[in-house]
């Protein structure tokens, strides 16, 4: 009976969503079939390519989004993360939850939401589209039955609500389902934009500023408050992150603590926190892949570092586009930190980094496209006057 609950929501609401798609995207072939992919996945991934079990909270997601659209009393608060997400899953016109394929198919949804929300707001670009079309760890999670494409979707409107439109109380109000989405995404947002405010308004005095603040935080966290509040939160989910790498089995965690790392301070922090910065970017490392998926992920990583280092080689003349883009590294830094600090565990490690990575990239290469257009103009004004030659946007 289950399946037949997933041909009527395919049918009836995926299908005619990518007709819809498909038809005006009539011009770009290629991308429509990238997009039917994306359907195909949702069937070839739980209980196909590995057990859904493999992620058992996707069992989680459907029972509490049954239970609100059932309009019964919810086992879990609706201040938790599952009740909330649940609630927002529940909230989503598909007719039937059911089954994992139904979150699955709504997080689809979600994807194909975004995607035209990228030329809604003219983001969109042909190197955006086919990164966001073709990123694995976005086609994955955009697949399953889990929260990650709804702090997605809270995180693009909130990055370009604070990007392109400079509004920031606006875009924390857009952030603010995150905090019960993710909490910690929406700290690292918030500390990303203070990291950033900081370093843009610091002027020719930026890089005594930002040591002056390095050698607090790193060397006497005590005496700046804010950061020893979060040096003491990062500690405490390191910790939780590791025993629950053991399933919590404090006689396992115990014999398993000579190989747990404290947060240190000086310049032994500071170390840690350049270590697990670029390990959050790379891990799992190629040698460390033990089965197929790690090893994709592991040859993802690399390519997306390389084009991470390519990017910001890039040369920008727009002083206001620099700007922006110094927020998105600000928040890359600061959320691949954090993050590196206090995962363990690799799947873990690209299921919480894939909605900042896709952030950063859609923005940066929304703002290289910016930036070259404003080349343009500059020159068509007066080439001769810059000593430059015109080149195509």
């Amino acid at each position: 009976m289950t399946f037949i609950y997933d041909i009527v929501n395919l049918e009836f609401v995926v299908v005619v969503s990518f007709i819809t798609v498909a038809y005006y995207l009539r011009s770009e072939p290629l991308k429509v079939f990238l997009i039917f992919g994306h359907i195909l996945v949702i069937f070839l991934l739980n209980d196909v390519l590995f057990p859904a079990s493999y992620m058992s909270d996707q069992f989680q997601y459907v029972k509490i989004s049954q239970q609100f659209r059932g309009f019964s009393l919810p086992s879990v608060t609706l201040d938790s993360t599952l009740g909330f997400s649940s609630l927002l899953f529940s909230l989503i016109p598909l007719p039937f939850i059911h089954s994992v394929q139904s979150i699955a198919m709504i997080n689809f949804l979600i994807f194909l939401t975004i995607f035209l929300l990228l030329r809604k707001f003219n983001l969109s670009s042909q190197k955006v589209d086919y990164f966001f079309l073709l990123f694995p760890s976005l086609l994955l999670y955009s697949s399953l039955a889990l929260r990650d494409m709804l702090v997605l979707f809270f995180m693009f409107i909130s990055v370009y609500t604070f990007v392109t439109r400079e509004k920031i109380l606006l875009s924390l109000v857009f952030a603010s389902p995150i905090m019960l989405l993710k909490f910690q995404n929406y700290l690292m947002f918030v500390g990303g934009g203070i990291f950033y405010f900081i370093l843009k308004n610091a002027g020719r005095r930026r890089y005594v500023l930002l040591g002056a603040f390095i050698f607090l935080a790193a060397f006497i966290p005590e005496k700046v408050p804010l950061v020893n509040q979060l040096y003491e939160r990062i500690e405490w989910w390191r910790f939780a992150l590791f025993a629950d790498q053991y399933s919590y089995d404090w006689d396992v965690v115990d014999k398993m603590k000579g190989y747990y790392e404290p947060l240190g301070t000086g310049i032994f922090l500071l170390y840690q926190v350049v270590k697990y910065f670029f390990y959050m970017l790379l891990k799992p490392l190629i040698w460390q892949a033990d089965n197929p998926f790690q090893l994709i992920q592991s040859i993802e990583n690399m390519v997306i570092f390389g084009m991470i280092i390519w990017i910001n080689r890039k040369k920008i003349l727009n002083e206001k586009i620099r700007e922006k883009i110094l927020f998105l590294n600000c928040l890359l830094f600061v959320s691949m930190t954090i993050n590196g600090l206090v995962v363990f565990n690799f799947g873990s490690a690209v299921r919480y980094k894939f909605p900042f990575i896709v952030i950063y990239f859609v923005f940066f290469l929304y703002l290289l496209r910016s930036d070259r257009l404003f080349l343009n103009q500059v020159m068509s004004a007066g080439p001769s006057a810059v000593g430059l030659r015109p080149v195509n946007a």
